[in-house]
């Protein structure tokens, strides 16, 4: 298996969005904010709508995102729409469920994706690091279009957010939702001539995916907003040229 370190990002609703104006570049498809909170604070789990996960304020969570809606099933259960599932971050994990499209060794189309922008909000000062990581099986050698599945040096993060002072800024996160790399049908873990290659697929639509969380370390962070937004390029399929 390849570990690989990625980010995901959430997104802020109610007086937090009234902050920011800039619309998606694309169509708006789903928003959530994750939200850092005290530990000795309880947080409301009721009426989130499936747009909120809450974190403590100081301290590293792991937030986990998939697109299987059944793991009990084999295979991929692709569902259509983004859900919440875990909430309440501040005992160590929260779940979130994305839209995905089973892609394969034998698919014609990389299926849905999502452009992906991350903004932190709240009170200047506060700020999170992200390192996301992710595995596959040996069906699959795979790669982020930005970064790779390896583990990066300890210590060091993929991402950060930071509040800084002044209007809040969005961050493009998308390159670290998508994944490029190949089919490996002869599992020589290569990718070897005459194999079927993907380029800037979402990294959900692969079956091959077994696990992808961000480990997010707050620091002082009131709110992060994540909004995912219609894809502007699904990627690409191609094949391993020298067959």
């Amino acid at each position: 298996m390849k570990m690989s370190r990625i980010v995901l990002a959430l997104a802020v609703a109610g007086t937090a969005l009234a902050q920011n104006n800039n619309p998606c570049p694309g169509e708006k498809e789903y928003q959530v904010n994750i939200i850092g909170v005290p530990k000795s604070k309880n947080p409301d789990m009721t009426n989130t709508s499936g747009h909120r996960i809450f974190v403590p304020l100081t301290g590293q969570t792991n937030i986990y995102m998939t697109g299987d809606t059944d793991s009990a099933t084999a295979g991929l259960q692709c569902g259509n729409s983004f859900q919440v599932t875990d909430a309440n971050g501040t005992d160590g994990s929260a779940t979130l469920v994305v839209p995905c499209t089973n892609v394969n060794v034998d698919s014609t189309s990389t299926g849905i994706c999502f452009d992906v922008w991350a903004t932190p909000l709240g009170t200047p000062g506060g700020k999170a690091q992200v390192d996301v990581v992710c595995t596959f099986d040996s069906t699959v050698v795979g790669d982020l279009v930005e970064g790779s599945c390896e583990n990066v040096p300890l210590g060091s993060f993929d991402f950060e957010l930071v509040r800084n002072a002044g209007k809040p800024v969005q961050k493009d996160i998308t390159n670290f939702m998508r994944a490029s790399g190949c089919f490996d049908t002869d599992l020589s873990g290569t990718c070897d001539p005459g194999e079927k290659t993907f380029n800037n697929v979402w990294i959900f639509n692969l079956e091959a995916l077994q696990s992808y969380f961000w480990e997010y370390d707050n620091q002082g962070l009131r709110v992060s907003m994540i909004r995912f937004c219609e894809g502007t390029d699904c990627g690409s399929f191609g094949v391993v040229p020298g067959a």
